[in-house]
């Protein structure tokens, strides 16, 4: 069994996808696995990419602090067990029985946080990934015209 746990520094990192890197474990709590965090500092593209290494290193679990709603309905859909811990002080080292180590499971999307940048894009006609004062790449929206509607937002179809 293989869980990733968000880091920063020596700490699990306040939110999950702003981490500065992954830290993949054995069932004993043993690192076996570091990676930069490919959703660190990007857009939509990069969670992908973040799910994408977490299914292409066979992770069963995932211990965060903290989580946004989206992100975690996705990782929940992929069939991750996510769980949170109020520890960031030191990594976990007891892993093959996350509920006696005192993990909270997550098993529903809307026990994530909220995210107030995924409500703006919604009001904006839905657009993936916000993009507020810099200009789009023209193979990222559809057109000029739907660009000027959503308001800077950027749009992937």
């Amino acid at each position: 069994m293989i869980t990733v746990v968000p880091m920063n520094e020596d700490r699990v990192a306040n939110h999950f996808a702003k981490a500065n890197y992954l830290v993949f474990l054995d069932e004993q709590g043993v690192e076996i696995n570091r990676v930069d965090n490919p959703a660190l500092g990007a857009n939509c593209a990069g969670k992908k990419k973040m799910i994408d290494l977490l299914v292409e290193q066979q992770v069963n679990q995932i211990v965060v602090r903290n989580i946004g709603e989206q992100m975690l309905g996705k990782l929940l859909a992929r069939q991750f067990a996510v769980y949170q811990t109020d520890c960031g002080s030191r990594l976990l080292r007891e892993l093959s029985d996350p509920i006696a180590s005192g993990l909270v499971p997550l098993n529903q999307s809307n026990q994530g946080r909220q995210s107030l940048n995924h409500d703006a894009k919604n009001k904006s006609d839905g657009c993936c990934c916000a993009s507020e004062g810099k200009a789009p790449e023209k193979s990222n929206c559809q057109s000029a015209t739907q660009h000027q509607r959503r308001k800077g937002h950027c749009c992937h179809s």
